[in-house]
């Protein structure tokens, strides 16, 4: 859980901050400054955090339903529903950024590969040795395509 102060900053110094912040992250040059960038800026927790809220907005788009999202990201359902909410028939920033993702290819694969690891656990459940397997197949044809 992330500590805040109660001490509010006024809307200028908020905009100046957010400004520097941007200007900060702007600077990586690549995904490896970014990270490092990041680590620099967020403890731990707070990386997970973030890393969890775009992992449950990206689930809710992709239609899975709520306590599946939260027993695998090991979140509570309160956290899930929150953000359902606050996306649910919205066109955000976040919302587009991940719908362009989405379409395109390469991160499509990389978001399925993710999605994968995260439902499919061969010999946890039946009928998911065959799913692993199906994948692992998918990810085979798409290399010989890409060679």
């Amino acid at each position: 859980m992330v500590n805040l102060t109660k001490k509010y900053v006024d809307e200028k110094k908020l905009i100046k901050i957010n400004q520097l912040m941007f200007e900060i992250l702007n600077k990586a040059d690549d995904k490896d400054d970014f990270l490092e960038i990041v680590k620099d800026i967020l403890s731990p927790p707070e990386q997970l955090m973030v890393a969890k809220r775009i992992a449950i907005i990206y689930l809710l788009l992709k239609g899975v339903d709520h306590s599946t999202i939260a027993r695998y990201l090991k979140s509570s359902r309160a956290t899930v529903a929150k953000f359902s909410l606050l996306f649910y028939d919205k066109e955000t920033k976040l919302i587009e950024i991940i719908g362009d993702l989405l379409n395109n290819e390469n991160i499509n694969h990389f978001f399925e590969d993710l999605f994968a690891d995260i439902f499919i656990s061969s010999g946890l459940k039946i009928g998911h040795w065959q799913m692993h397997w199906d994948h692992k197949r998918r990810q085979k044809e798409r290399t010989m395509i890409d060679a």
